[in-house]
């Protein structure tokens, strides 16, 4: 059954239409457009389906970046990032659906993991995964998200979360004097006031205040821009940073949800800049946690190449 799907982020919007295919899910019509263009979701989808050169399918499941309460209707959120208002009733009524439902965004990007082919992620960290284990998947783009998947009996089951406002934690002396910087603007410091696009921002004017220079008014791709091409060795250091920290992160999702299925790592911001990962110890971060350090080192991570797998996870939610 084809169904419509969307990803809903704090920057940009995804609409596909999702056929069945060889087990998993093809891709067509798929749209992107720019959140800030459009006062409202149902105004950004409903472009979308006005342009549409064939029938719609009657079934629509849309991720979307926040916290989404279940409803006997489908769910509904408020956008963390954004402040659209996204209900499945309301899809229901304004586009003569027969079936809604609204699911967080990563939980859909979890749900996708066992449906990706290899050539959709690239291992990061080559180790066996534990077959059935718990995998998580976290990803810094408008903010931080996090999820895990767990299996029972081979039925899989989304475990959403929040990580992105967890506390941010130090793995060094000068992630020590990084946090005490970020903290004179925001106490406490979490994690997706670092690990995040405009995160990217804020770590940079703390590597400035750390050298004792004064930041300039850069966009986050403009820290990214510089630090990739060299030339401007405080971005470079940002970009550093910036992945050590994502390395402590990643390592404590893997603690919490015990993720030996693997720690997937997704979102916008890191396949711009996943070139650095060797330059950077994410690696040592990742496994430096005390008496686990050794449990970790048996945990596969696999870096999802840029596509739409929050798309597939969404077709696969209306599955059941």
């Amino acid at each position: 059954m084809t169904r419509i799907v969307a990803d809903i982020g704090g920057t940009n919007a995804r609409f596909a239409i999702a056929h069945p295919h060889q087990g998993g899910y093809r891709l067509e019509a798929i749209h992107v457009v720019n959140c800030a263009k459009f006062g409202d979701f149902y105004s950004a989808m409903g472009q979308w389906l006005e342009g549409l050169d064939q029938a719609a399918p009657k079934d629509a499941c849309v991720a979307v970046a926040g916290p989404v309460e279940k409803t006997p209707e489908g769910g509904r959120v408020t956008m963390t990032n954004l402040g659209w208002d996204i209900r499945a009733e309301e899809l229901c009524a304004r586009f003569s659906l027969d079936r809604a439902l609204v699911v967080n965004d990563f939980a859909a990007l979890a749900l996708s993991l066992p449906r990706l082919p290899q050539e959709d992620k690239w291992a990061l960290r080559d180790v066996p995964a534990q077959k059935g284990g718990p995998m998580v998947v976290l990803g810094p783009g408008t903010g931080l998200g996090v999820a895990a998947l767990v299996s029972d009996g081979g039925r899989y089951s989304v475990v959403p979360g929040e990580g992105g406002h967890a506390n941010l934690s130090a793995g060094s002396e000068r992630e020590l004097e990084l946090l005490r910087i970020l903290a004179r603007e925001q106490m406490p410091v979490y994690n997706e006031y670092v690990l995040s696009g405009g995160g990217l921002v804020n770590l940079y004017r703390a590597v400035c205040a750390l050298h004792g220079r004064s930041a300039e008014a850069l966009t986050p791709p403009d820290v990214s821009g510089r630090g990739l091409d060299g030339s401007d060795p405080l971005c470079r250091e940002t970009l550093i940073d910036f992945l050590n920290f994502l390395g402590s992160a990643a390592g404590d999702a893997a603690l919490y949800y015990v993720a030996r299925g693997g720690v997937f790592l997704g979102g916008g911001v890191l396949p711009r800049i996943e070139s650095l990962l060797p330059e950077s110890q994410f690696e040592q971060r990742f496994i430096t946690k005390g008496c686990l350090g050794e449990w970790l080192q048996g945990v596969r991570v696999e870096v999802l190449k840029a596509g739409y797998p929050a798309l597939i996870g969404a077709a696969a939610f209306l599955e059941s």
